[in-house]
Formats: C-alpha cells, sequence, structure tokens
C-alpha cells in the first residue's frame, strides 16, 4: 500500500538491528539507499533519520550524529536529519548545539535509561528549546529496556520547556492511551476509558505522539472504533512513522505498510489524513 498523500515518515533509522522473530537470525543492516527504496515502495516523499545516543542501545546499532551528518548531506531535502548525544556527557548541550548549526534539524531519537524529568535529560530538551527544533523521546516502562522512564513526570518536563515541540513514542507511552494501561507493554483488546495520553495531548498543544513501531500500531489497532475517535480529535498532533528498520511479524516497519494500511482502514477524513500523514510533520520541521 502506498500513502494516499506524499508522505513524511517522522521516524527512521539507517544501521543495524537485532531480530526477535524467529524467523530471521542474527542482525539486519540498511543503508541510505534500503531506506530511499523504501521511501520509493510507499510513497514517503520525505524522512526523519534519527540518531540514538552512542552505546544506548544494545538492540541496534544505528549510523548516529556526525556519521549520520554526513551519510543523509547527499539527500539533503528528502533525508532530515536528527542528532542526539548520550546527557549523561556533561558536554552534551553543546554538542547538540554545535551539531544543529552542522546540519542537525533535531533532537532524537533520545532513549537513555534516565528517568524523562532526570536533569541531564531535561538540560538537553532545554537546549533543543532555545534552538527552536523539536525532540523526539523514546518512553518505555518493563525490565526489557527501561529507557526514558516515569511517563508520569512527563507533564513536569512540559512545564520546564513550555516552548518545546516534543514528539512522544513507545511502549511507556503508548499504553497509556488508556485509564487501564496494565502491566504489558503491548496490551491487547478495547481500550478502557480515556488515559494519560488523552489528558497530556488536550493540556499541551506543543506535545506531539508519534505512531511508529509496534507500540504505536498496537495502541491504534486494538480498537479500531477508539483509533478513530482519537485520531480524529488529535489530527492536529500525531505524526505518521514507522521505525524502519525496525522488524515486525510480517517482516519489516514500513516496508511491510502495517501503519500506512491501518490508516488507510479507518476510513478518517481527509483532511486529518493529510495531517497525520505529511502537515504535522512539516509544521515540526519548519
Amino acid at each position: 500500500m502506498k500513502a494516499s498523500v506524499p508522505a513524511v515518515d517522522f521516524h527512521t533509522h539507517i544501521g543495524e538491528v537485532k531480530s526477535f522473530s524467529p524467523r530471521l537470525k542474527g542482525w539486519v543492516r540498511v543503508g541510505v539507499e534500503d531506506l530511499l527504496s523504501y521511501m520509493g515502495e510507499r510513497g514517503v516523499e520525505r524522512a526523519v533519520v534519527l540518531s540514538l545516543p552512542p552505546d544506548s542501545d544494545p538492540y541496534a546499532k544505528v549510523v548516529s550524529n556526525r556519521r549520520l551528518l554526513e551519510a543523509v548531506e547527499p539527500h539533503a531535502g528528502r533525508l532530515v536529519p536528527f542528532c542526539c548525544p548520550n546527557p549523561l556527557n556533561a558536554r552534551a548541550a553543546s554538542l547538540f548545539k554545535r551539531m544543529v548549526g552542522e546540519g542537525c534539524r533535531g533532537l532524537g531519537e533520545l532513549k537513555v535509561q534516565l528517568r524523562i524529568d532526570d536533569p541531564r535529560v531535561v538540560r538537553l530538551l532545554k537546549a533543543a528549546e532555545s534552538l527552536g527544533v523539536p525532540a523526539l523521546v523514546h518512553i518505555e516502562e518493563g525490565p526489557l529496556f527501561n529507557y526514558c522512564y516515569g511517563v508520569d513526570k512527563l507533564e513536569d518536563v512540559l512545564k520546564l520547556a513550555p516552548d518545546l515541540k516534543l514528539v512522544v513514542h513507545g511502549p511507556g507511552w503508548w499504553r497509556h492511551v488508556s485509564a487501564e494501561p496494565g502491566t504489558e507493554a503491548y496490551p491487547k483488546g478495547p481500550v478502557k476509558g480515556e488515559g494519560l495520553v488523552h489528558r497530556l495531548l488536550r493540556r499541551y498543544d506543543n506535545l506531539y505522539a508519534d505512531i511508529s513501531a509496534s507500540s504505536g500500531l498496537n495502541a491504534l489497532a486494538r480498537d479500531p472504533e477508539h483509533a478513530r475517535r482519537f485520531l480524529e480529535e488529535f489530527q492536529d498532533r500525531v505524526v505518521f512513522g514507522t521505525d524502519f528498520p525496525c522488524l515486525s511479524e510480517e517482516g519489516q516497519f514500513g516496508s511491510d505498510g502495517a501503519h500506512l494500511r491501518l490508516i488507510g482502514g479507518l476510513q478518517l477524513p481527509e483532511r486529518a489524513v493529510r495531517k497525520i500523514l505529511r502537515e504535522n510533520a512539516e509544521k515540526l520541521l519548519a
């Protein structure tokens, strides 16, 4: 399935990812040409290519920061680089500011084993705020990764950085689409009531939700009727992303078209689809 409008994928990577699927052993490696190939197949006009802090994820060897800037430079306009120094580095904020001067367009993917309100995380987010660039944060809860945990403190961070364009993603965020989030990373079954996600999106107009990977896909696919209402209400605050080359049961997010099929199957108003697939990302990158 191709996107119904020329889309912007707000969450992609290049590099290597570890497979957890019994169908595929070892590591999968993708480069710039593989990313461009996926984009051509699915009607994605532009993609945000995200870094990870060095050595932050044992299951991903992602091309990041200056190496990423060099890799995507020949495709400026189509590939939009984000950078992310490790907030454990005392010079992280100044390093990020330097990277923005070298062509970085945003902060992310911020994925470290720290609470979301840790002063070192906040310092880096404040640097993005001061530069007027968006930040994308992975929020996790549970024993597997425990990256940027403490979603209950996200509102405190939003108050500390009121002008930050903050994009959030991950199981620790998306399971709170329900008032009864439970303990599973990827809850199943109908959404019961409105959760923290609804409350924060209504209260903070600088907060955006990224539907990429299993977390965003599951949060919407588990209850299509709720998904339709949710995306209509928050059509100005949701961005399409895949987490390419993250692996799914069907194959590879992005290449498998799962997120596009989900959006296409909900019979949303055309205006809402345009915003989610393209216009919200353009606003964030302006």
